[in-house]
C-alpha cells in the first residue's frame, strides 16, 4: 500500500528527508500500522521480520533477564526506526521491544529495507547516523542507572518522553514507569509523590501530567541534556 508523500512526510523524519521517487520499492512497500500500548513488536532473540518508522508515540528498547526484570536501553518515536539488526547482518532482536505510549507506524519488510539500505544512497546514510544516536542513547542510559538517583532518572525520562510525544499529559502508569527505569514500583511511586509535592508534576491512576517542565529540567541529571544534544546532532545531519 503506497501513501501521498505529504502524509508519510508529516510523520517519520527518516522518510520525510527522503525523494521518494529515489526509492520507490521502499515508498510502494510501507504499510500504515497501529502500535498499542504494551505491543511488543520483538522479543529478545526473535526473528525481525518488520522495521517500523515510527509516527508517533513511543516505543522502547528493554533488557530483559530470565526473572523477568527490565530496564529501559533507549526510546524511539518519530524520529528513528525500530528494525535495525538486519541492516548490521544479525537477524534477531538483541532487545525486547515494546510500545509504551500508542501511536503509528509505517511497516516495511526487512527483505526491502535492507535491498534499500544496501543501495548506499541518502537512506545508508541516515540509518548509520541514527544508529550512531541511538547507540550513544544505550550508553547513555547503562551510565544514568547505575549512577544517578532515581528522582533524577525518573524526570529525565519525563522530560524524553514529553519532547516525543508533544503532550503536557503523558498515559504511563506507575508499572510502567518502573520497568522503564529499573525500579521497584513502590520506589517509583515514592519519586513521582515527591516530583508532586513539589509542584512539578500531577498525577492521577495511568497518566501524569507536567506542570513545571523547567523544574522537572533543573531535577534531572545531566543525561537528558546529553543524549538530547545526540539526538539534535542526528536531526542537523
Amino acid at each position: 500500500m503506497s501513501f501521498p508523500a505529504s502524509h508519510v512526510a508529516a510523520g517519520n523524519q527518516i522518510l520525510a528527508a527522503l525523494d521518494r521517487h529515489e526509492y520507490p520499492l521502499l515508498f510502494s512497500d510501507l504499510e500504515k500500522v497501529h502500535l498499542s500500548r504494551g505491543q511488543v513488536l520483538y522479543r529478545f532473540a526473535e526473528p525481525i521480520s518488520y522495521a517500523f518508522f515510527i509516527l508517533s508515540g513511543m516505543v522502547s528498547l528493554l533488557a530483559t533477564t530470565q526473572e523477568g526484570f527490565t530496564t529501559e536501553l533507549s526510546i524511539v518515536s518519530n524520529e528513528g526506526l525500530i528494525g535495525i539488526p538486519p541492516l548490521l547482518g544479525v537477524n534477531r532482536a538483541p532487545y525486547q521491544i515494546e510500545a509504551q505510549i500508542s501511536g503509528n507506524a509505517m511497516r516495511v519488510s526487512t527483505g526491502v529495507l535492507v535491498k534499500e539500505f544496501n543501495r548506499s544512497g541518502p537512506l545508508h546514510d541516515m540509518i548509520l547516523r541514527y544508529t550512531h544516536s541511538l547507540l550513544s542513547q544505550v550508553s547513555q542510559s547503562a551510565a544514568c542507572n547505575r549512577f544517578h538517583q532515581l528522582d533524577e532518572r525518573l524526570c529525565r525520562w519525563l522530560l524524553i518522553c514529553h519532547d516525543r510525544v508533544k503532550s503536557d499529559t503523558l498515559q504511563l502508569t506507575h508499572e510502567v514507569l518502573s520497568h522503564m527505569l529499573g525500579a521497584t514500583r513502590a520506589n517509583v511511586t515514592a519519586a513521582a509523590n515527591h516530583l508532586k509535592r513539589r509542584g512539578l508534576i500531577r498525577a492521577s491512576r495511568g497518566r501524569i501530567q507536567i506542570i513545571d517542565r523547567k523544574g522537572l529540567e533543573a531535577t534531572a541529571c545531566e543525561c537528558y541534556r546529553l543524549v538530547s544534544e545526540e539526538l539534535g546532532y542526528f536531526r542537523a545531519g
